[in-house]
């Protein structure tokens, strides 16, 4: 007999049982091929975003908040590099006269060469205030070709907004725009230097226009280079041979007269790291240090607002506790050799917070306005100070008492502008007004020529020393979207319940198929087939019917995919924050899928087979032996887990605190205590006595007295509705107790980002005055924040560098702010915010986030580092130290501000916020932010915003679940229809004794439906009670009713398998049996 063929035959037999095989095996393979392709489909999705957002884009080179000359593109390119130069800037868009504001918005300044890498003709050739925005911009604002509308922008400028002295009254421009044309996601229109999946709101206007609303000349701060197979190395050459000073801000000017030539800035100060490399032996270089002071006071005459030059020694020695007055100054003091002056000035902090500082300095020379000491270029050039023509005309970043200024001080400001009118050493300079942005106004030679001087400079200088940040973003941004959230294993736990489910029913139905086949296998036996040719004739049928499962499988899977790929568009958006995923399906995924059915299916197979095909023909027609125990340990050891459980969670009271962790261990300890006590009454049950036929004993009997298999039921639904609703219901209010400071608000009511920084102190009565905020009792905590990747689960790129936060660690401490949940050593434990004003060891510096984000979005642990670059070009290494519980931090790493300035000195102002107030405030908070386009949400309303995603992944963990379980009453239709099968010869007696075979049907499926519902019970109680935090809270109370309505179709579906099963069961004259016996 050939195998092949006895088992074709056998199928085509036994074609309705190996139907509901096959269909197990399908379902099981759907699953995988779906959750697979998924994954698949999502890493595609993530990698062509990556590619859409940056066009023909391979590296992107930033100034940071340098501004570069626009023609420094062309002059880098070559045959093998095509670049082009854009100006980036933040805006917001007005329309219908203020009523509509759409912030956050990213404005490009673009030129005629950014066609070539959106790959369009000339969309983005734009002339005077045309504008091109992408689909969901143009979306959000309702615009059409034609239209014209209000942008607002920073206002950018070569200095950095909060340098000392430099007036910052317009930070932000506006002027109207008509839109030329929508570019889609292929035309680059959601071009975007950030990993991050979520469409931008783009707007595109031409950089002259733009450039020319800012005041500025022709200027970029972002490069794109295409260019395959460039290394950085050859693209940091090509940019250090093409720039001038003028891209780094700088400018070289020769004093002929006074034989000097010398580096000032657009900047004001120059740079450290510019500084410390002209600053050495051989190149005679010297620093100045020139500073705006309020006034002289010497014996109670006056002279107000002057500039001061620090001198190094080289140009003049000067005692660090003395001061050398010009005859103009010492004749108005009427001052001498010898008398103290009294020198006041302010001491800028960030946020243009002034401290009045002052400081007694004794004359030690008074000079003639000559020579060094009439040079008018030792004052800094200050925009809105050094090129005003009158006094009154001065727009500085301070105060100013303009009633002070005398006609004589006019006059000095006529005839010789801001010549310094006293001089110190520079180490006194730098000990009173060093800042973060530098040390020095001017770097002088002597008697060296202004173009070897230039030359000289730009050899010494790397990109990254000066603030140019050179990033292979294509790879960059293939990489992060290659590492993301792992979909197709996220979808295999998601369906963990479908997928168990399906295996369990074509393990069930082969289990079923052979037992109808038992009297077939013993007959094998007794016709001499060994134990081993018959287990080979039976896989023979066993891989034909895994074979056609898995061919039916997948396209089920495929259409299971782009099911879920919609929901996932759609109403599961929340979990990818887009709604432009693709399907994409790969060989790969389906060959695993199925290999992976294939194995599972033929192995369990393989095990069922060599039971039965190992068992005799007289073992075959002996009945089940059963053997009761007392079940005494079943009682006690189900009392102490219920009595425990009910216990633990009484220990709770009934205030309104209830720890979510306590009653799931409390309900996750009933579940099983209740399963033994059941079993410990089937157990009693079984042992009664038998030997009366009243008939509903006898019924009881039947149905109940099956305890193994009783408790298989009971087991297999209570677990399973017990874990999916228990895991579906728990649910997280992260809006309770919002309002204490230990929660992930902080206590703040409000969290805000705005499109433009603000740059004054909102506590402070100035910086309330400038918004308005006079009569707001609102209290504000601001951050400072560098560029980076979002790492919330907001995001599913794997970041590198999150954007750092500066915060102020002292406030955080004396409020108690946030809870830590890991620390290291290096953390305080009753003061942790504090421990980030630390510097650890090799110059670490400390850092902390959010637990979630160091574990999932990072990738990460505490003790690990993140490496970022400085504006210096310095490596700057950050020490995860701490991780928060869940705040509205989620996504940034913070760090200390002092740390943050030192590093970032050119970010200047505050876009991120927290606000104290009341709910109430929030119309007048927008009303007083609304040229700034904030973004201002209720801090809860933050946290809500990052849960959304964990509660959509458990409301799909529940209808998946949901589904398992209506798949699962299936299996049990098969297990009771065995059950009945195996004990129709009893039924034949109740028959033959005279009862109906409908009485006895219907007796038979009221015991089944009891266990399913006694399962049901067991199932949904613990798991109420396991989710009653969660359920007790406002925003969940409708999940109980998802929870009954799971129970009631999984009932439902029950009751449909149950009765069927017993309706083919009951099937034919049972009265043969009896014959048979």
């Amino acid at each position: 007999m050939k195998g092949l063929s006895y088992a074709i035959k056998s199928l085509l037999h036994y074609w309705k049982l190996n139907l509901t095989i096959v269909l197990g095996v399908a379902l099981s393979t759907a699953i995988l091929v779906g959750a697979l392709v998924i994954g698949d489909s999502v890493s595609y999705s993530l990698k062509q975003i990556t590619l859409q957002r940056l066009g023909k884009t391979t590296w992107v080179v930033s100034g940071g908040e340098r501004l570069f000359r626009e023609e420094l593109a062309q002059a880098i390119a070559n045959p093998e590099m095509e670049t082009a130069s854009l100006l980036f800037a933040n805006g917001m868009a007005v329309l219908n006269g203020g009523e509509a504001r759409v912030g956050q918005l990213q404005v490009w300044g673009v030129n005629d060469d950014f066609n070539h890498f959106a790959g369009t003709d000339s969309l983005f050739s734009l002339i005077g205030n045309e504008v091109v925005v992408n689909e969901p911009l143009a979306e959000n604002l309702g615009v059409r070709t034609g239209d014209e509308f209000l942008l607002r922008v920073n206002k950018l400028s070569a200095f950095p907004a909060n340098t000392p002295f430099v007036s910052a009254d317009e930070s932000s421009v506006a002027f109207r725009v008509k839109l030329k044309g929508i570019a889609g996601r292929e035309a680059t229109g959601n071009l975007n230097l950030q990993a991050i999946q979520s469409v931008p709101k783009n707007i595109f206007i031409g950089n002259d226009f733009l450039c020319r609303q800012m005041q500025l000349e022709h200027r970029s701060n972002v490069l794109l280079v295409e260019g395959e197979g460039i290394t950085r190395g050859q693209l940091a050459d090509r940019l250090t041979a093409s720039w001038t000073v003028e891209d780094l801000n700088l400018i070289v000017r020769e004093n002929q007269e006074l034989g000097y030539t010398e580096l000032i800035s657009d900047r004001v100060f120059i740079e450290p790291a510019i500084e410390s490399s002209l600053l050495n032996e051989e190149s005679g270089s010297y620093p100045v240090f020139s500073y705006f002071v309020n006034e002289f006071e010497c014996r109670q005459k006056l002279t107000p607002y002057s500039f001061v030059a620090g001198l190094p020694k080289s140009m003049k020695a000067i005692p660090t506790d003395g001061v050398i007055l010009n005859e103009w100054l010492s004749e108005d003091l009427q001052a001498q050799l010898g008398d103290t002056i009294t020198l006041r000035y302010f001491e800028v902090g960030p946020l243009r917070q002034l401290i009045e500082q002052e400081i007694d300095l004794q004359v030690a020379e008074v000079v003639p306005m000559a020579g060094i000491y009439g040079d008018v270029n030792l004052m800094p050039d200050i925009p809105g100070l050094s090129d005003a023509g009158h006094c009154r005309d001065w727009e500085t970043g301070v105060p100013v008492d303009l009633a002070s200024i005398r006609p004589k001080d006019e006059a000095y400001w006529n005839d010789y502008k801001g010549t310094p009118k006293a001089f110190v050493s520079y180490e006194t300079a730098k000990k009173l007004w060093r800042n973060r942005f530098g040390e020095a106004t001017a770097i002088r030679v002597d008697g060296v020529d202004s173009k070897v001087f230039e030359q000289d400079l730009l050899n010494t200088l790397s990109p990254e020393s000066v603030g140019f940040e050179l990033k292979n973003a294509r790879e960059d941004g293939l990489q992060a979207a290659g590492q993301g959230v792992d979909f197709g294993g996220l979808f295999i736990g998601l369906s963990f319940f479908v997928l168990i489910a399906a295996l369990l029913l074509a393990y069930l139905m082969f289990q079923l198929y052979l037992g109808f086949r038992r009297l077939e296998i013993g007959t094998l036996h007794a016709l001499g087939f060994s134990a081993v040719r018959i287990q080979k004739l039976f896989f023979v049928e066993l891989v034909l019917i895994v074979a056609f499962g898995t061919l039916l499988g997948i396209p089920l899977g495929l259409a299971y995919n782009n099911l879920i790929m919609e929901a996932i568009n759609t109403i599961w958006r929340n979990i990818v924050r887009t709604s432009i995923l693709d399907i994409y399906i790969t060989p790969a995924a389906i060959i695993q899928a199925v290999g992976g059915v294939i194995f599972i299916g033929l192995l369990s197979g393989w095990l069922i087979l060599k039971k039965y095909a190992r068992e005799t023909v007289v073992l075959m027609q002996q009945g089940p032996r059963r053997k009761q125990r007392s079940g005494k340990l079943s009682f006690w050891l189900g009392l102490l887990l219920v009595g425990g459980s009910l216990a633990l969670m009484l220990s709770q009271g009934v205030g309104e605190e209830l720890n979510a962790e306590v009653f799931f261990m409390s309900g996750f300890g009933l579940m099983p205590g209740l399963i033994l006590l059941v079993d410990f009454y089937f157990r009693k049950q079984g042992n009664k006595n038998r030997e009366k036929v009243v008939f509903s004993a006898y019924a009881k009997k039947l149905v109940l007295g099956d305890r193994k298999r009783n408790m298989l039921i009971i087991g297999f639904l209570t677990v399973g509705v017990f874990l999916v609703l228990s895991t579906g219901l728990n649910r997280k209010d992260l809006s309770r107790n919002a309002d204490k400071a230990s929660s992930g608000t902080g206590g703040y009511t409000f969290f805000a980002e705005t499109s433009f920084p603000v740059l004054v102190d909102l506590n402070s009565k100035e910086g309330r005055f400038e918004l308005g905020l006079e009569e707001s009792e609102a209290s504000f905590f601001q951050l400072q924040a560098a560029v980076g990747d979002d790492a919330s689960c907001l995001n599913l790129n794997r970041v590198k560098r999150p954007r750092i936060l500066g915060v102020d660690p002292m406030k955080l401490d004396g409020r108690g702010a946030f809870s830590f949940v890991t620390k290291t050593d290096e953390v305080s434990e009753e003061h942790p915010w504090e421990s980030l004003n630390k510097i650890l060891e090799n110059g670490q510096i400390p850092a902390v986030a959010d637990q979630t984000v160091i574990q999932w979005g990072l990738g990460k642990t505490i003790g690990d580092t993140l490496v970022y670059q400085s504006e210096t070009g310095e490596q700057l290494v950050l020490k995860l130290v701490g991780g928060l519980a869940n705040s509205v931090f989620q996504g940034n790493l913070l760090i200390a501000d002092q740390h943050f300035y030192s590093n970032f000195p050119s970010v200047s102002g505050s876009q991120v916020f927290l606000i104290d107030a009341a709910e109430a405030e929030r119309e007048s908070l927008q009303r007083a932010f609304r040229n700034y386009g904030i973004d201002l949400s209720l801090a809860k309303d933050r946290l809500l915003l990052f849960y959304q995603i964990e509660n959509t992944y458990l409301n799909i963990f529940l209808m998946l679940g949901a589904l398992g379980l209506l798949i699962g009453t299936l299996g049990l239709g098969i297990v009771i229809f065995r059950r009945i099968y195996e004990c129709r010869t009893e039924y034949a007696l109740l028959l033959a004794l005279g009862y109906r075979k409908q009485q006895v049907r219907k007796m038979v499926l009221k015991g089944n439906m009891q266990l399913v519902g006694i399962a049901l019970l067991l199932g949904l109680i613990p798991a109420v009670l396991s989710a009653l935090p969660a359920l007790k809270s406002s925003l969940y109370t409708g999940l109980i009713i998802w929870a009954m309505v799971i129970v009631a179709l999984v009932l439902l579906s029950a009751w449909l398998w149950v009765f069927l099963a017993n309706r083919m069961a009951f099937r034919g004259k049972l009265i043969k049996t009896l014959r048979n016996d």
